[in-house]
């Protein structure tokens, strides 16, 4: 069992003094424009604006990130110097894939409580629309090895064998190790849970309703800013994008089973899966099996950020600004990168263990939904494995209230700090103490808990 490990200065909480984010957008559409500093850039302003504090007194800046471009190396000083604050504060990008955006609360938590800052802030950010379509290995071969040699030569690019037209997003979204796309992973963890396709449609539905009631209902309203992406008056996005426009499946959940299967179209079908991850899987392939993973009971690819203010609660008070949450502590955990969506169950169990609360004490979960297989699936290894029905909290409504990333978009490093404005709505409606959880390719697993200030 992990010890109870200290999360404030001498007493002193950190606690989270401001947060904004943008809606997210589909990737390709109403945010594709943007790069992904440029929409870190946007929130911090507005926090900057929104909390009234002297810029000079922000000594550090915290960016999460997975995609991270040559257009703005280590964008935490490229945010930084673009709106101005301090030369001298210190600035550091984290990536941790999905967990990047919690990674980078925790780190600025860290920072804090040695010492090191006294205000940070947090930045999570990511532009799927942007991710690069690049020639792996161009530079290795002198036809090929500049950009002059390269429009020099085009027209013999095909017939190089070691030169390879690669997509950032579709690599980036495969485990190196495992050779399994994240979709997989969901397949996977379905499999060896016997998760049916009718209990994760049903899941996805759930997580639209929430989400959608939410948003026309103005309860996210506090927390989001609009973003002008076009030239003319009306374009502008206010509202998370994908979910407002899939009102037809809220209104006819129905729509869900007549999503295509992922993996009635993979080569080699389920069988294939079973021989290849049989181990992770834990059982034989016999044909009554079914695939189950669908487009839209997966997240969508997404864009968009999310920013916050970290510092103690004494110096928010010396300071004026408002104490949004504490930060009572959190926790990491790993398992297999072929079942990494499991990691939020063993994550929440070491947040527990790390924090000396119990899963009781949680009024709710804001839990990361990168697949319903993945969100589900953990809530039903908290049940059979760790003792604690989680799955019957989902039914109590305990679970995302407001919705998850299924319905909302998952911005890859944003979606930290999205989950983060999340714990903080569910305090604002009289929760205690808060459990937001997030998956990572890899198998990495994060949690975070707050607590009411």
């Amino acid at each position: 069992m992990a010890k109870k490990l200290c999360f404030d200065r001498e007493g002193d909480p950190v606690v989270v003094a401001g947060a904004v984010r943008t809606p997210v957008g589909q990737a390709g559409s109403t945010l594709s424009r943007m790069h992904s500093f440029e929409l870190g850039a946007l929130v911090a302003e507005e926090l900057v604006r929104r909390s009234g504090i002297d810029k000079n007194k922000i000594d550090g800046v915290v960016v999460g990130e997975i995609g991270q471009s040559s257009k703005a190396p280590n964008p935490a000083r490229v945010i930084s110097v673009k709106n101005e604050l301090p030369l001298t504060a210190n600035a550091v990008t984290i990536a941790n894939n999905c967990v990047s955006g919690f990674e980078a609360i925790f780190e600025a938590a860290r920072r804090i409580i040695t010492g090191e800052n006294e205000l940070v802030l947090v930045v999570g950010e990511e532009s799927m629309s942007n991710f690069p379509i690049y020639l792996d290995n161009a530079k290795r071969n002198s036809k090929t090895a500049t950009v002059e040699k390269l429009k020099a030569n085009w027209n013999e690019v095909p017939n190089i064998p070691e030169i390879q037209l690669v997509d950032g997003v579709a690599e980036g979204l495969n485990d190196p190790v495992r050779d399994a796309m994240m979709f997989t992973t969901a397949e996977i963890v379905a499999q060896r849970l016997d998760l049916s396709r009718e209990q994760l449609d049903s899941y996805a539905h759930g997580s639209y309703k929430k989400a959608y009631e939410a948003l026309t209902a103005g309860r996210y309203d506090k927390y989001l800013m609009p973003v002008k992406y076009g030239e003319k008056a009306d374009e502008v996005l206010d509202k998370d994008e994908f979910i407002m426009s899939k009102v037809g499946f809220v209104e006819k959940p129905e729509r869900f089973a007549k999503s295509p299967v992922i993996y009635e179209k993979m080569p080699g079908g389920l069988k294939a899966l079973y021989e290849k991850f049989g181990p992770w899987i834990g059982k034989n392939y016999d044909e009554s099996r079914k695939p189950v993973v669908t487009l839209f009971n997966s997240c969508p690819q997404s864009d968009g950020a999310g920013a916050a203010l970290l510092t103690t609660q004494s110096k928010a008070r010396e300071l004026g600004l408002p104490v949004l949450a504490k930060i009572k502590g959190w926790g990491y955990a790993g398992v297999d990168p072929a079942i990494m969506g499991l990691g939020i169950a063993y994550a929440m169990q070491r947040a527990l263990e790390n924090t000396g609360l119990n899963w009781d004490a949680m009024d709710k979960y804001e839990i990361h939904e990168a697949f319903a297989a993945t969100a589900l699936g953990s809530m039903v290894v908290a049940r059979d494995e760790l003792k604690y029905d989680l799955v019957a909290r989902l039914e109590k409504g305990d679970v995302n209230p407001n919705g998850g990333t299924l319905a909302i978009g998952h911005p890859l490093g944003a979606t930290g700090l999205r989950v983060l404005i999340n714990q903080i709505m569910d305090i604002d409606a009289g929760a205690r103490y808060v459990m937001g959880a997030i998956c990572a390719g890899g198998g990495v697993g994060g949690a975070l808990v707050l607590e009411k200030p």
